[in-house]
């Protein structure tokens, strides 16, 4: 072999390993890029599920309160009845007319493969009665009272739809509200003869 010959491979060589050595070190960093970057995930997630875990008397307290408190009635009427005795007394208490009363009719129920119903399985843990008023030209404070004073934690009472308009008249609005009892079914109270 020539000398240039000679020269022309070792400088093909070195061409030829620094092009290799790049293409192994950029892969290589790409690597350990992701390795890392997979721990960190790893690493974040085994610190929410210790959080998680640490929490988990905190929410079986939670849940425990949710089963001592919810209320029960014997059918969704029952419900409906308790919630506008409910809305009506608070009214009253707040001085505020209700214009309009509507029973919220919830879903079709079909049951799913599992047994449960799909609105269960959609809506989760209680059965719920809703009813949507209408008040016209309530003062706003009145207003603000009497939604504060029906959603008590104990009664599972909540504002699940709220639509409010100014009247133009002083500090008066107009509102649609649709109010819902959460609660569970239970059985029906059984009816007996009184001598």
């Amino acid at each position: 072999m020539k000398k240039s010959e000679k020269l022309l491979l070792v400088a093909f060589a070195i061409l030829f390993s620094i092009i290799v050595g790049g293409g192994l070190l950029t892969f290589s960093l790409k690597s350990y890029r992701s390795i890392t970057e997979g721990n960190e995930k790893l690493r974040n997630r085994l610190e929410e599920m210790t959080r998680n875990i640490a929490q988990g008397a905190e929410w079986q307290g939670r849940s425990d309160w949710a089963q001592n408190n919810v209320p029960s009635f014997g059918s969704l009427e029952e419900a409906r009845s308790k919630l506008l005795d409910i809305i009506k007394a608070q009214a009253q208490t707040a001085a505020i007319t209700i214009s309009n009363k509507e029973f919220v009719e919830s879903e079709r129920t079909q049951v799913g493969p599992d047994g449960l119903t799909e609105e269960a399985e959609k809506a989760g843990y209680f059965d719920k009665a809703s009813v949507k008023i209408t008040l016209n030209e309530v003062q706003e404070q009145a207003l603000f009272a009497w939604m504060f004073a029906i959603q008590e934690p104990k009664s599972f009472l909540g504002i699940t739809r709220f639509q409010m308009a100014p009247t133009g008249k002083g500090k008066t609005v107009n509102c649609e509200i649709e109010i819902t009892q959460f609660y569970r079914e239970g059985h029906a109270a059984k009816l007996t003869n009184a001598n």
